[in-house]
């Protein structure tokens, strides 16, 4: 079997176990069902290892050797710490593709923006998707593709394996709509470095917004709160051993 042929299998499953994930069908703690997936995409054990490969690495499954493999759930700490990394990242994208979107994308994010708040009028729902390709119209102006390809990676990781139900976040997304209205007012008026700031400061912030992580993740009152106590405790605890 070529090389191109086993990477067409993988790619078709790595696709496959995404949405499964993605759709809530492979759940947190479920195992991967190797024989049901060789049976049903027609596939060996070579691209089914590299795809399993793949996922491990993105975060998506846990290889457990003699056991097999299962869909992953990250912790508290693992959403925070990818939270400040994307802010980082997202702040370094939009702040590249300041000029290029400024050209030729604020038609398209203004149209965009319209459409959540005609849905915020009307009680309608609003798909999670209409937030991503607002982001994604700015991420196809940046010209470091490798950033945008790792951004979008931690973005999935975070909001969309599994995808939530927005209906609970509904007073947060309105938040997040209103932020997209002031990113695109930079956009016109201001500078890259003011672009990126406010996406990376102010759009990516948790500090005031533990109520909509700890909804988005299903935890109890208070667990972001405590994660932030917990890494305060561990700095000063750090520094007064360095002194």
């Amino acid at each position: 079997m070529s090389f191109f042929h086993n990477e067409s299998l993988r790619k078709k499953l790595y696709d496959y176990i995404k949405r499964k994930i993605n759709s809530g069908e492979l759940k947190p703690g479920d195992p991967i069902n190797q024989k049901e997936i060789f049976e049903e995409l027609n596939i060996s054990r070579t691209p089914y290892r590299d795809c399993m490969i793949q996922l491990e690495s993105e975060g998506l499954v846990r290889i457990i050797p003699c056991k097999g493999v299962v869909v992953r759930e990250l912790s508290i700490d693992e959403v925070m710490e990818a939270q400040e990394v994307g802010a980082a990242l997202e702040g370094m994208a939009y702040e590249l593709a300041f000029y290029n979107a400024r050209e030729r994308c604020i038609p398209k994010l203004t149209e965009l923006i319209a459409k959540a708040e005609k849905c915020f009028r009307d009680n309608e729902p609003i798909v999670q998707d209409l937030n991503m390709e607002f982001h994604l119209v700015v991420f196809e102006q940046c010209p470091n593709r490798g950033l945008v390809e790792q951004l979008v990676k931690m973005r999935e990781r975070i909001y969309d394996f599994p995808q939530r139900a927005l209906l609970p976040l509904l007073k947060w997304e309105k938040v997040f709509w209103q932020e997209h209205r002031r990113q695109v007012e930079i956009l016109k008026n201001g500078t890259p470095s003011e672009f990126g700031r406010y996406t990376r400061d102010v759009h990516w912030k948790v500090q005031g917004r533990e109520e909509y992580w700890e909804t988005l993740l299903s935890v109890r009152p208070g667990t972001v709160k405590q994660y932030f106590e917990r890494r305060r405790a561990y700095c000063e605890q750090e520094r007064e051993n360095s002194l």
